[in-house]
């Protein structure tokens, strides 16, 4: 699998741990030629730690992440089931801002004192239950936890670790999710932090093929796997789904489109698939 969750029960069996290697994910997620390493590195940090949290869920139960920044119409987005199924977008407004307005952020500015976080879980039957919070770290990782300590009163940490090349591509993407199961005292998470922290410099390390494997079995004396599964991109659309946005194309454009007999290209904002339309579907919009 070259992109997988490891399930780990540690500490005495007071704590569930999970690591995950999705390099391809958040590689393929974050190739949008629009991103600047500032989007993509808060995509990813989305992506990666709503792929920590599929290893929660149960069934046909699926969570779905948003982020709204200081400008509330910029978002970023990211959901999955639990069987590992993860997508992620930014939205239109982010993705398209002017990039000197963006080139010379960090994350904590793009988030500013307005960040809010909401994570709506779906139980299944049209059960939803939505929790938001606001975002005191403004750097989506910390924030994250902070969420789950106020709403769902579960302490956890989350460790994600991207790195990126000369050209701002992503060449290693790997995280850390720990919560403290019912009855464990709060100051172990502490000690699972100070642990996690001792080895992050060979898990950040792109060298390192099989880091989240080896570290599964030698961060923790007592660990036991419960489980490994896989976290792939799955996006669920289609050309036939994506067919209506042609009507929002201007009449002029469609009709010289037909005339020339030029193909129109429509892109899945979600996971970058080309979608191109003919002539004659074109013909059927005129």
């Amino acid at each position: 699998m070259d992109n997988y969750l490891i399930k780990t029960l540690a500490c005495n069996k007071q704590a569930r741990i999970f690591f995950v290697e999705n390099t391809e994910l958040i590689r393929t997620v974050c190739n949008h030629h629009k991103m600047n390493k500032l989007l993509r590195a808060a995509l990813g940090t989305t992506v990666s730690i709503a792929s920590m949290i599929s290893g929660t869920l149960k069934g046909t139960e699926r969570i779905s992440l948003k982020i709204r920044t200081r400008n509330h119409q910029y978002g970023i987005f990211a959901d999955t089931d639990s069987t590992g199924n993860v997508r992620g977008y930014i939205s239109d407004e982010l993705l398209n801002a002017p990039s000197d307005e963006l080139d010379h952020l960090s994350i904590e500015q793009l988030i500013g004192a307005k960040g809010c976080i909401q994570i709506t879980k779906d139980i299944g039957m049209n059960n939803l239950f939505t929790g938001i919070t606001d975002m005191p770290h403004r750097n989506i990782v910390d924030d994250i936890s902070y969420y789950y300590k106020q709403s769902e009163q579960t302490t956890s940490y989350f460790s994600v670790n991207i790195a990126f090349d000369e050209k701002n591509e992503v060449v290693s993407s790997r995280g850390i999710m720990a919560q403290l199961l019912p009855g464990a005292p709060a100051r172990l998470i502490h000690r699972i932090k100070k642990i996690i922290s001792q080895n992050l410099s060979y898990m950040k390390d792109p060298a390192n093929e099989g880091a989240m494997e080896e570290l599964s079995q030698s961060m923790f004396k007592d660990i036991d796997v419960v489980g490994i599964q896989p976290v792939r991109l799955f996006c669920g659309c289609s050309k036939e789904l994506l067919f209506p946005m042609l009507y929002s194309l201007d009449q002029e454009e469609l009709v010289n489109a037909y005339e020339n007999n030029k193909l129109l290209e429509i892109v899945c904002n979600v996971c970058g698939e080309k979608y191109t339309f003919d002539t004659n579907e074109i013909e059927s919009l005129i």
